[in-house]
């Protein structure tokens, strides 16, 4: 028989005793990034996640009865840093066509990544249904979000999300 060398027996040990030294160090790793770039609640459906969960079913459910009724056009291409910016939104009846001026409409201009720099127009005027938000600085360049929750007077709602692009 052969006598193992002693390297050779503490092979196993040795493994255990640096993967638990490697967990240890993965782990302070993954809570120093945490700390970095933290967890941003997404508010998509401006309302908490558990109220959501709670009721999507009735939010899908009335999302799609308003996608059959109604016609929305959000007016924004582009975004320009350091100038002020407007959105204009219409909101017509597919049947009809005529404008739909006595919704309750929420707007929310959002970093995808971060809740820093959030914009929150009021509605100015509207008037056939077109709506004329109040006008708001841009600083950062990139990638931004126009999130809209639209209540008409039917009850039906609508959230929509709209990707611009900010530059010079």
């Amino acid at each position: 028989m052969k006598k193992q060398s002693k390297l050779s027996e503490l092979r196993w040990p040795i493994g255990i005793v640096l993967s638990i030294f490697g967990l240890i160090g993965l782990s302070i790793w993954t809570i120093q990034q945490a700390n970095v770039k933290p967890v941003v609640m997404d508010d998509f459906y401006f309302d908490s996640y558990q109220h959501v969960e709670l009721n999507y079913n009735d939010i899908v459910a009335k999302q799609q009865a308003f996608d059959k009724k109604y016609a929305l056009n959000i007016d924004a291409k582009n975004f320009a840093l350091g100038k002020k910016n407007r959105i204009d939104l219409t909101l017509t009846d597919r049947a009809s066509g005529k404008g739909i001026s006595d919704a309750n409409v929420t707007l929310k201009i959002t970093r995808p990544d971060t809740d820093q720099f959030d914009k929150r127009p009021k509605v100015l005027s509207s008037e056939n249904g077109h709506y004329i938000f109040e006008s708001f600085m841009i600083d950062k360049p990139g990638r931004w979000q126009i999130l809209t929750k639209i209540v008409t007077p039917d009850n039906l709602i609508s959230f929509t999300k709209h990707e611009v692009n900010a530059t010079e």
